[in-house]
């Protein structure tokens, strides 16, 4: 009897782990992984090639026009690679969400604004650019529902695998600059204003997987100081010395906010949470326009002028006051938003070859996109698309503080991943229409939380209730 009741307690329990387990250990499991770090090493690729930075206004316009006419093959060899690493397990990943009512009310509003992107293609300035950054999207969208939902739901600890995966290809990130960049290099080019570790590179690309790591320390050694603190160290000094201030700014507001979540102590939890709504209401500051930020600027400018030269990369209060060109180049879009306020210009047509030099000029300088997400959304989609936008991702955000009642770390992890990316979408050049690891990294993470909690908890409980039924079996 006691035989019996000890098999039948101990099995379902076991079962799932088990399965888990298996797929871990599995070849399928290898191979995607081993995929998925040659993926983001050949995407770095490109990032390594110097750009020439310093050509007037008609020539980068020109650049950025035939690049954006023209495309590139690399560039699509390593979206459709990764919608076919994706696409494997997208017919489990469908299965498993189509089983979890929960997980449908984010998908909703994505199916809605996927829906709408498409049909501004009936008024779209440039139809065969809106075809093509749809098709990168929903390429993006396959690649992320069946890596998120597919594969690493098998893992057993589903978002937090990804997190450790990000953390590495954050490491892989920094091994690529030291090699292309730190072999000819003098401490005392450091100690200049105007250096800065990427300076005819593009920089955005380094500096996401830094920031999504550092999130992804915070949560992953949350109990391990000493470790935590190394590992924040390395990849803080890295992000500080390519001198991206507002991405430094973001990483700390959505790092405070999820330690807030994670830490035991109460004043250390309220001391968090204040820094991070501190910091949060300075990204939206700087979203708006940083007047705050500009009236801080103008009062430091005499007391500080050695901290605001290396603030300014050395290019003088100028570029501060205007946000490194932010602000005359929002004020020189907003006349665009204003013709087609509520259906837009096109998904992803605005910035199509005619415009580039015309928005150049309005500027004084040449702008591959608004940096700012939420503009650059109004401009393709109208307000329609924007809200429906935010209410997916809101919808996301709300879903994941669900999990958090379960699974404390997985919930926290995804909700200060799709914070980081509303303030990096703010305050960046990250546009829905191009494929950009933050929207991969978020995404993939919130498809994998919506598939439930990790499997990790019952592990104990699990290893318990087996040596508790061996002993009920000899006692038999």
């Amino acid at each position: 009897m006691n035989t019996t009741l000890s098999a039948w307690t101990a099995a379902p329990r076991t079962l799932p782990l088990t399965r888990v387990n298996e797929f871990e250990r599995s070849s399928s499991y290898r191979l995607t992984c081993i995929g998925l770090t040659l993926w983001w090493i050949a995407s770095l690729y490109p990032l390594i090639a110097a750009q020439h930075l310093e050509q007037d206004l008609r020539s980068a316009a020109e650049i950025s026009a035939q690049a954006t006419s023209e495309g590139s093959v690399i560039n699509q060899v390593i979206v459709v690679s990764f919608a076919i690493l994706g696409g494997f397990y997208l017919p489990r990943a469908i299965r498993v969400l189509r089983t979890r009512k929960e997980a449908l009310s984010p998908l909703y509003p994505l199916g809605a604004y996927l829906l709408w992107s498409a049909t501004t293609i009936f008024w779209t300035d440039d139809v065969t650019l809106s075809i093509r950054r749809l098709g990168i999207l929903i390429l993006s969208l396959i690649g992320v529902l069946g890596l998120g939902a597919g594969f690493y739901s098998q893992t057993r600890e589903r978002s937090l695998t990804i997190a450790r995966h990000v953390l590495y290809a954050s490491l892989i990130a920094i091994i690529v600059l030291l090699v292309a960049r730190f072999r000819d290099l003098q401490f005392s080019e450091v100690l200049n204003p105007e250096w800065i570790l990427v300076k005819d590179t593009a920089t955005l690309p380094y500096m996401f997987p830094l920031a999504y790591g550092m999130i992804s320390i915070l949560v992953l050694h949350s109990s391990a100081g000493m470790k935590q603190l190394v590992s924040l160290s390395l990849l803080g000094i890295v992000l500080l010395l390519l001198k991206g201030r507002t991405m430094i700014d973001a990483t700390v507001a959505a790092g405070l906010l999820t330690s807030s979540r994670l830490t035991k102590r109460s004043f250390t939890k309220a001391t968090c949470f204040i820094l991070g709504v501190i910091f949060s209401l300075q990204q939206i500051d700087l979203a708006t326009g940083g007047r705050a930020f500009r009236f801080c600027v103008r009062f430091l400018a005499d007391s500080s002028s050695s901290l605001l030269s290396y603030l300014s990369r050395g290019r003088g209060m100028a570029d501060l006051l205007s946000l490194d060109g932010r602000v005359p180049l929002w004020q020189a879009l907003w006349p665009y938003f204003y013709e087609h306020p509520f259906i837009g210009h096109g998904f992803g047509a605005f910035w199509n070859p005619n415009r580039f030099y015309e928005i150049s000029v309005e500027a004084t300088w040449a702008a591959p996109s608004a940096h700012n997400g939420l503009l650059d959304e109004l401009l393709g989609t109208g307000v329609i698309g924007l809200l429906l936008f935010l209410a997916f991702w809101f919808c996301s955000m709300r879903s994941n503080l669900r999990v958090a009642r379960q699974d404390k770390r997985a919930g926290y992890l995804v909700f200060g991943w799709l914070l980081l990316f509303l303030f990096l979408y703010s305050t960046g050049g990250i546009q829905l229409s191009s494929f950009e690891s933050p929207t991969l990294f978020s995404l993939t993470a919130l498809f994998a939380l919506l598939t439930g909690p990790a499997n990790y908890s019952i592990h104990p409980l699990t290893d318990r209730m087996t040596r508790t039924g061996s002993r009920s079996c000899t006692t038999a």
